[in-house]
């Protein structure tokens, strides 16, 4: 377990170490165009001094609002329409407005503040003046810098320049113009004119409804509207809570009358006796005592009411109908008679015309009271007619007068801020002046170079790798396993063109070629394990080497295992091997196979022991009736008995079918793939055709592979 994890550990040192070589110059030059700069500006850049002045900031009455809806009591508390921490950003928004920059590059003068920035040609000047003006003012917008002190109602400005004068100079203007620009924003604008015309409107308006209610008051003869009211709604209340009790009190005494007459009824009138003639009967008796109680009665209520109240009226009629019925019952005879009358009977008679006398009272007043009902009731009703009107113009009265109240005062307010803002009374005080610096800013030049080391050191890794993820070509022999799914036969070597060229030095070498052995060990094993000796060597495109691979890989057979071998040029698009062993191109394969040469007179022996070449032959216009003929089967019969291996060198499989319809035909093909040359899907394409096709793949070699990694290095990981 411990072994295959310092494996992995070691195959991911090698990954990372194969990106940081093979991309070393993508690195390098990442690196160095991000250090010379920062070098060169760190060891080149002019001393710079900055000014600095402070500013107190308090909540002033720019920021206090006062409703301009009056309450009814004409007063409304102020209120901070802004917190501290708000005021404060927005007088540092107003500082570093471009507008105030404007004004103060303008004053002071671009030649003076940025004298690098003068035109070198003078004819150009008026052309160039306007953006050599804006971008003077870009330059001190940059440059100045406004920020709230932790903590504090105080604003630090500062400004950076390499004349240490003129950023104290810059700064001073600066907090004169933006005092000014102070109150030009915070402003109300002409609100005294127009707080001063709003009032005399407003007073003409309220004189004017004053003037209506007062009309209307006289007209209807209203001095206190209320209490008028209220007056006649208690006697309408009273009058109808005494039609009320005289409602019962007739009701109570009509019940007494019938009651009385029903008792007469069942009483004998007369009992005869004797006669004799009573001087106080108590019929005149009981009229007399009601008489003198209605009189006192009406002595009561003369004292509290006029003569002309329903109360004294009701009570001289009954007055007047008590004396009626006495002066009726004087008339008459009261006595006894010797045949006698029921004393009972005679009681019960005179309180019936008691309670009859009553009757007429109670009835007498109702009526009385009735009128006076219907009279107040009337005056309630046009009273409520009258009261909208009335109300309506009291409320515009009101409203007028609040408004006049309201404009009035807000004319004196605004009189008061006219006057403040004449004084420059703001809510804004130097804390601190600026004064020139004495010395330059600090510049950590050793640590911004280190910074930059860091930086361009970790974007050009980062640039190294975001390449190679994104780069699909074949580098290692792991991207054809894990790409193509066939064997890796192996790889060759990206070795010098003169290296591969000397055939002379490959003849007089005992040894196979260098990058060979491998390859060829895994071709006779796959030869030994299905017998497949007539090979084809084939790339996806042009370019990639499957010549100089077939080449190398021939002489190797032929060197290590000392069988012949014959190595035939089938590529009849772009034919190299006869220029290769430098030997004519005629006769050669498609001499053969077309016109029937002598196969063994076109078949020559080449510098390399047991290596025989067969080149293309005169080129065909037709190359598929070639590589189709029947007379191709009989041909490699043919050198199957005279050769241990034959290797055919193709066309590119992408480009041609030369490549698929000659593969078909023999034991096997090779491919052969150019390291870092082009991506995974033209390699995947290349080998679905020859599986199209019916060839049998024996697996990939992976040519000119860059071994990136030093050998030191490697070996240590």
């Amino acid at each position: 377990m411990d072994k295959e994890h310092t494996q992995e550990k070691r195959s991911s040192l090698r990954d990372l170490a194969y990106v940081f070589f093979r991309r070393k110059w993508v690195i390098l030059g990442v690196f160095l165009s991000t250090v010379i700069p920062v070098t060169v500006y760190m060891l080149l850049i002019p001393p710079l001094y900055e000014a600095t002045a402070r500013l107190l900031v308090k909540p002033g009455r720019e920021n206090i609002y006062v409703s301009p809806v009056g309450s009814p009591e004409g007063m409304h508390p102020p209120t901070i329409i802004q917190r501290v921490s708000e005021v404060i950003n927005s007088e540092i928004q107003i500082i570093e407005s471009r507008v105030l920059i404007r004004r103060v590059v303008e004053e002071m003068g671009v030649a003076r503040l940025f004298p690098h920035m003068l035109l070198e040609d003078s004819q150009a000047a008026d052309a160039k003046e306007s953006l050599r003006f804006e971008a003077a003012v870009n330059r001190a917008l940059h440059d100045l810098s406004a920020e709230r002190v932790k903590a504090t109602d105080v604003i630090e400005v500062g400004f950076k320049s390499y004349n240490p004068d003129m950023s104290a100079n810059f700064i001073d203007r600066l907090i004169d113009l933006y005092l000014e620009r102070h109150l030009e924003v915070h402003q109300s604008g002409q609100s005294y004119e127009f707080f001063r015309t709003q009032s005399a409107q407003l007073e003409q308006k309220l004189k004017t409804a004053a003037r209506r209610l007062a009309d209307f008051k006289k007209r209807y003869g209203i001095v206190s509207f209320n209490e008028r009211k209220d007056l006649t709604l208690s006697k309408y209340m009273g009058v109808n809570a005494a039609i009320k009790d005289n409602d019962t009190a007739i009701k109570e005494t009509q019940k007494r009358i019938e009651k009385f007459k029903e008792d007469l009824t069942e009483i004998s009138e007369h009992k005869y006796l004797s006669q004799d003639q009573s001087t106080d009967p108590p019929v005149i008796s009981t009229l007399k005592q009601r008489l003198a109680e209605l009189e006192l009665r009406k002595t009561e209520l003369v004292g509290e009411y006029k003569q002309d109240n329903f109360k004294v009226v009701s009570i001289d009629n009954a007055i007047a109908k008590a004396r009626e019925m006495l002066a009726g019952e004087e008339e008459k005879f009261h006595g006894s008679v010797s045949t006698g009358l029921s004393a009972t009977y005679q009681q019960i008679e005179a309180e019936l015309l008691v309670q009859e006398a009553n009757m007429a009272a109670f009835s007498s007043r109702g009526a009385e009271l009735g009128k006076h009902l219907i009279k107040y009731g009337q005056e309630l009703e046009r009273l409520g007619r009258l009261e909208p009107e009335l109300r309506a113009l009291e409320r515009d009265v009101s409203v007028q007068e609040q408004n006049y109240r309201l404009y009035l005062t807000k004319f004196e307010e605004s009189r008061v801020s006219d006057a403040m803002d004449a004084a420059r009374m703001v809510s804004v005080s130097v804390l601190e002046p600026a004064t020139a610096p004495l010395r330059p800013i600090p510049v950590h030049k050793a640590l911004n170079i280190i910074v930059s080391i860091c930086i361009g050191g970790v974007a050009g890794l980062g640039l190294a790798f975001l390449i190679e993820y994104f780069d699909h070509t074949f580098k290692v022999p792991e991207d054809i396993k894990d790409n193509l799914k066939v064997p890796m036969l192996g790889t060759v070597a990206d070795l010098p063109h003169e290296e591969i060229e000397d055939l002379e030095a490959l003849a007089a070498s005992a040894k196979p070629p260098a990058n060979y052995e491998l390859i060829t060990s895994n071709i006779v094993m796959h030869a030994e394990e299905k017998e497949s000796n007539v090979l084809s060597f084939c790339s996806p495109t042009s370019e990639e080497g499957s010549s100089t691979v077939a080449v190398g890989l021939a002489a190797s057979l032929a060197k290590a295992h000392g069988g012949r071998v014959v190595l035939i040029d089938a590529n009849f698009r772009h034919p190299v091997l006869h220029s290769r062993f430098n030997i004519p191109i005629s006769p050669g394969f498609a001499d053969v196979v077309d016109e029937g040469a002598d196969v063994h007179e076109a078949t020559r022996q080449s510098v390399v022991a047991n290596l025989f070449v067969l080149t293309c032959g005169t080129i065909p216009p037709n190359p598929m009736a070639i590589l189709e003929s029947p007379k191709l089967v009989d041909l490699i019969e043919v050198l199957r008995r005279e050769f241990h291996w034959i290797i055919f060198d193709c066309a590119p499989i992408n480009l041609y079918p030369d490549s698929s319809v000659l593969a078909s035909r023999l034991d096997g093909t090779v491919l052969v793939i150019q390291a870092e040359d082009k991506r995974a899907e033209v390699a995947i394409q290349a080998k679905e055709r020859l599986e199209q096709a019916g060839a049998k793949i024996l697996g990939a070699v992976l040519n000119r592979r860059r071994y990136a990694i030093p050998e030191i290095v490697y070996r240590g990981l």
